[in-house]
């Protein structure tokens, strides 16, 4: 059974709440027939490799005009996929955007090639990897 597994800086008082948005999108998947179950476990106090935590608080500072995100930790959130119908990268995606919002991008593809103006900084930086 596949795992996606999202290692995401978090206010702690949002970490909770993050663990339940990723329990509904698994439960609207399931719905829409893209796999037979997705089970989200939340692990707060995670063993992330000192790298990643460094990372991700300077991916917050770059994109928040060099503000730290305070009292927050690197949560990880892991979801055991089973019966993934088409691209795990597909599901994996769709949970994705609870962690960084979709871009309104214009029409004309002359001003689509300035792509960097349309990007939307996340909400929480994360990492993700899927493991098999």
């Amino acid at each position: 059974m596949p795992k996606i597994q999202f290692d995401v800086l978090v206010p702690d008082s949002d970490a909770i709440d993050l663990a339940g948005r990723f329990s509904v999108v698994a439960k609207l998947i399931v719905e829409k027939g893209l796999m037979d179950s997705g089970l989200v476990i939340h692990d707060p106090e995670a063993k992330i490799h000192e790298f990643i935590d460094s990372q991700l608080r300077q991916t917050y500072r770059d994109e928040h005009e060099d503000a730290d995100m305070e009292n927050a930790s690197v949560n990880r959130y892991l979801i055991e996929v089973d019966g993934v119908k088409g691209s795990i990268n597909q599901i994996t995606m769709i949970f994705s955007r609870l962690l960084t919002p979709p871009a309104e991008l214009p029409k004309d593809a002359f001003l689509l090639e300035q792509e960097l103006a349309y990007e939307i900084p996340a909400v929480y930086p994360w990492t993700v990897e899927i493991i098999r």
